[in-house]
């Protein structure tokens, strides 16, 4: 079947594709990417084909742009939080938390689940997913380890697998739990512990053999 012709350029509106998006989010998360169907995306958008295809040009790119958006909701506070010229540990902790905001959230739950089920078959959306989220989560973090070093804070280390490494220590098993729908949500004051424990396994595994 022929695809619509794109409207053009400058008859694009911001709240279609706010709507786009928003539907299109709602039909992935219930029905997975492989079953989700153009027309049931559009039916949810409230939108035309024409109008659909004039933004994205495949349910590829939809995807896409819904996993770029969401891990912009992760990586912004973290960009923002002014970690330069902060105490380490309260650093950590607070990364953390962000980082765990976003990730233990309905939406990313869900989110994650998607990508997982669907990554097999289609793994662009699985490089999609990390080098829009995690690598530059990553990158970030191990930038700022970088510059404790050279103030002579910590023992020279590899940065970038450490940055990584404290990610994964933060989500451990509660991501875990919440992606198979054993727990539905987090106790607020777990998560402070888990983050307190992790920062100071982190910063003893980092420290200089003279402070320890």
């Amino acid at each position: 079947m022929e695809k619509p012709q794109p409207e053009r350029t400058s008859r694009l509106r911001p709240e279609k594709r706010r709507a786009i998006l928003d539907g299109a989010a709602h039909v992935f998360m219930r029905d997975g990417f492989g079953l989700a169907g153009i027309d049931d995306i559009v039916a949810e958008a409230g939108v035309s084909k024409r109008t659909l295809y004039a933004h994205f040009p495949s349910k590829e790119a939809l995807f896409g742009a819904i996993v770029e958006e969401w891990c912009a909701s992760l990586l912004t506070p973290l960009r923002e939080a002014g970690i330069r010229h902060r105490d380490t540990r309260e650093t950590l902790v607070d990364l953390g938390r962000m980082f765990l905001d976003v990730i233990l959230s309905p939406e990313g739950v869900q989110l994650y689940r998607v990508v997982i089920a669907e990554a097999p078959r289609f793994p662009d959306l699985g490089r999609v997913f990390y080098e829009s989220g995690h690598q530059p989560a990553a990158q970030l973090l191990s930038s700022y380890l970088r510059t404790r070093i050279e103030a002579g804070e910590f023992r020279e280390f590899d940065c970038r697998r450490a940055a990584e490494g404290f990610f994964q220590l933060i989500a451990g098993y509660s991501h875990e739990r919440m992606l198979l729908n054993i727990d539905t949500q987090i106790d607020p004051e777990d998560i402070e512990t888990y983050l307190s424990v992790a920062a100071e396994i982190f910063l003893r595994g980092i420290a200089r053999p003279d402070t320890v």
